[in-house]
This record gives structure tokens, sequence and C-alpha cells, in this order.
């Protein structure tokens, strides 16, 4: 088995302002989350838009947290595109929770999608 895995949350966004919940398990195949990243399809929505998550009954966000601290432009390298969390969360199958709202941009094609990843591992580090 693999050591670490690439877990994506899709998270279709209806109109402008959504509010939009979201739930799901980490796979249980691995024991910690390493690290969130979040994509948007467009940078302009990156000003504004918000993220709450929860990871096994744990805040790791708290409500309106702002996307522009976990997500970065196309210029970054893959590697480092990773928020790292400095905690152990705990995966192993954990239910997680959260909701994302939309800061409601001009001339942006809704419906959307926000893409959220989240690096699960087996190891430290």
């Amino acid at each position: 088995m693999k050591d670490h895995k690439f877990q994506m949350i899709r998270i279709g966004v209806p109109q402008p302002g959504a509010t939009v919940r979201f739930t799901g398990e980490t796979d249980k195949s691995y024991a910690r989350i390493r690290g969130i990243f979040v994509a948007l399809p467009d940078p302009k929505i990156e000003y504004g838009a918000t993220l709450s998550l929860k990871v096994g009954g744990q805040d790791v966000f708290d409500d309106d947290h702002d996307v522009r601290l976990i997500t970065c432009g196309q210029g970054v390298a893959p590697n480092d595109k990773f928020f790292f969390f400095e905690e152990k969360l705990e995966a192993g199958g954990n239910a997680f929770e959260g909701r994302y709202h939309d800061p409601i941009v001009e001339n942006l094609a809704y419906p959307y999608e926000v893409k959220v990843f989240l690096w699960l591992a087996n190891q430290e580090g």
C-alpha cells in the first residue's frame, strides 16, 4: 500500500452567495491528515470565500476561515501548494463535515465546483 493519498472532496456551488455543506469520511487505510489544499476555478473567488471544517468532531478551521490562507496560485509548485497541519489530525475513517461560502463574484459562471484535497498519510512528517 502507498504511504499517502490525496482524497478529493467536491463541492458544487449552485448560485452567487450560496453556503454549501459537505460531509464524508476519510479513507480508513490512512492514519492521519497531513495537509489541505483548496482548488478554485477562478482566482477572483479567493477574495471573500470561506471554509469551515471539522474532522472527528474536532474543529480544524472555525467558521468563516479565509480560503486565501489554504489555497495558492498556479505559479506555485505542486509539492508546495498544501497547508500542512502541525498537530496530528486522525484520518482512519473519521467523519468530516464543513461548509463553504461563496463570496458573490461578478461575471463568474455559476454553477462551479470547489475541490478540497486532503493529504492523507501513514507516516509522520
